[in-house]
């Protein structure tokens, strides 16, 4: 066990322990088939509805969605943390933890070693943007957008060569093993062929920082117009997604004596903001604001304002937002931006004040979810009933209880219902709290790609080549699906690993229970064809939907160019539909 690294100590316990075996110290399990089924000790099970798998090495409850490997049984059902549950099943294997597992003081000594090999990667790409030929376009590029010289070297921005193996080549001759590179995600193994190849490739590099200023990873944004257009470094032990907020080692300062925090979307935004004196801002990294953003910002402030794009999609998201700051006890508020802007381009094109006049007359998400509510129900689009339930289960989320009896009395004037009724439904939404439907919902067509894909991994490669993240809906699957495309996928425990998060294991583990009915790569591959060609249709369908609202206010507003610039875009649409619709 001497040179294993984390992930096989991982595999070396799951190759020892029974799942059937370990749940079985716990509940009585029955053969049903080829797996097993037991009384679910995650709800209040009245039917056996907990199955297990030893062949999946896994178990998925299929009435409250439980679901995972050993390490996620244990955690859940002895509510400890991951490494603690490894610390565990570890010692029932008689799996020797070397020292550098179990020693907190060994585990910083690696952490720092990681952050070591960033900065020093941090500094070669800096100084390939501000010194080699090739960054010359790069510097040219931020330029054009407003991101001064002092602005790059404030934030230590920085240009990967377009070579494949130049970041390769360097940390050989520094002695850097080439597996901690491959583990921070500076570099890929190659399939099939010895050696490692550069992650980053003619790009410019944004060094993503935790809150103490340390170098955790790197975003990459084309040059030359690849894609994907932006590129992050993947999850490691020192870089985890939904935990860093960019900018947050700068602008934290800044928050605590504004007393509120500017969310945006990307680097750029955030860069533009900054340089422009608003620097109390912090950017997401291509990923949905999560509970870990939210208690991170609950340091600082309990006021938050998220920017979001003035389409359809970005007052969905701002719904969302509500779920994850209102538990936390944050007060989330909203500028909607005018449709085709963004922060950076307000900023680009002198229009601060604009922006600062934005921020200042920012509006509770809160309020904004009332009458949108309000709206739908008066338009007929849905009943009564169904809007203020749904008020009541993101109201039951608050904790400040002041500010909830203000919004349940503004809920009851607006619709018509007594305040008592109201509570009653908040009573009753706090029970469902952890209902399996108050999840996003998944789309079957995503879930069935998402099955054939961990049954035959092969088959990534119709997707990567055709470049279809963007299609598949938000929820935990599409990030278990982001990170396959992306990074390739070995064998389910080391997806398991990566995605210790319950929820994401629960969609891993279910998707894996279902997947007996492709029984072959041929029904497979016909099967994803089918599933990405109905994801095709239905974002296009609702992209149809969005310009036809568009067009029918430009003829409200007798802007007849716009009107007539959407009608072109409607029929490219409809041109798109056809053409999906005609393919085998």
């Amino acid at each position: 066990m001497k040179n294993l690294s984390y992930e096989s100590v991982i595999k070396e316990i799951k190759r020892r322990v029974s799942i059937v075996s370990l749940i079985e110290a716990y509940l009585s399990l029955k053969r049903s088939g080829k797996n097993f089924v037991g009384i679910c000790p995650f709800h209040d099970d009245k039917n056996p509805s907990l199955h297990v798998s030893e062949e999946k090495g896994l178990f998925h409850c299929f009435s409250c969605g439980a679901g995972g490997d050993i390490f996620g049984f244990m955690m859940r059902y002895n509510n400890i943390s991951f490494p603690e549950a490894i610390a565990e099943l570890a010692e029932r294997a008689d799996v020797p933890l070397e020292r550098q597992y179990r020693s907190p003081a060994r585990e910083k000594s690696r952490a720092d070693a990681l952050f070591r090999i960033n900065s020093l990667i941090c500094k070669f790409y800096h100084k390939a943007l501000l010194e080699s030929q090739e960054g010359k376009e790069a510097l040219n590029y931020l330029s054009a957008r407003g991101i001064s010289l002092e602005t790059v070297k404030e934030f230590n921005l920085g240009y990967a060569p377009s070579s494949w193996d130049t970041l390769t080549r360097i940390l050989a001759a520094k002695n850097i093993p080439l597996s901690m590179a491959e583990e921070i995600g500076l570099v890929i193994k190659r399939q099939n062929k010895d050696g490692c190849y550069d992650r980053f490739r003619g790009r410019i590099i944004f060094p993503i920082k935790d809150v103490d200023g340390k170098v955790v990873g790197f975003g990459g944004r084309t040059v030359s117009g690849e894609e994907p257009k932006y590129m992050n470094s993947p999850e490691s032990e020192i870089y985890h997604k939904k935990s860093i907020l960019y900018g947050l080692d700068r602008s934290r300062d800044y928050i605590r004596r504004e007393k509120h925090a500017v969310v945006v979307e990307g680097y750029m935004d955030f860069l533009s903001l900054f340089r422009a004196g608003i620097r109390n801002a912090v950017a997401t990294l291509g990923t949905s604001l999560t509970r870990e953003h939210a208690i991170i910002l609950r340091r600082y402030t309990d006021k938050v304002i998220v920017v979001f794009d003035g389409d359809e999609a970005g007052k969905k998201a701002a719904l969302r937002v509500l779920d994850v700051f209102l538990p936390e006890g944050l007060k989330p508020l909203m500028v909607i931006l005018p449709e085709g802007h963004d922060p950076a381009s307000f900023i680009f094109e002198g229009r601060q004040d604009e922006f600062q006049k934005l921020l200042h007359s920012a509006a509770p998400i809160l309020d904004f979810m009332i009458e949108r509510y309000m709206r739908s129900f008066e338009e007929q689009k849905t009943s009564r009933s169904a809007a203020v339930k749904e008020i009541a289960d993101v109201l039951s989320k608050m904790k400040d209880t002041i500010e909830r009896s203000y919004y349940i009395k503004k809920t009851g004037e607006s619709f018509g219902v007594r305040e008592d009724e109201l509570l009653s439904l908040l009573k009753f939404g706090d029970k469902l709290e952890g209902r399996i439907n108050a999840k996003k919902p998944v789309n079957n067509d995503q879930r069935l790609v998402l099955k054939t894909l961990l049954k035959f991994p092969k088959l990534v490669d119709y997707i990567r080549e055709d470049d279809l993240i963007d299609i598949f809906p938000e929820n935990e699957i599409k990030a278990v699906l982001e990170h396959i495309i992306l990074n390739g996928f070995d064998d389910l425990s080391s997806l398991l690993f990566k995605f210790n998060d319950s929820s994401v294991q629960e969609a891993i583990s279910e998707v894996v229970f279902l997947s007996d009915d492709v029984p072959d790569e041929a029904t497979a591959w016909k099967l994803l064809k089918d599933c990405i060609r109905k994801l095709k249709l239905k974002r296009v369908e609702e992209n149809l939907r969005v310009v036809r609202i568009k067009i029918d206010r430009a003829i409200a507003e007798k802007n007849n160019l716009l009107e007539e610039k959407l009608i072109k875009e409607y029929r490219d649409l409809i041109q798109k539909e056809k053409n999906i619709r005609g393919r085998d």
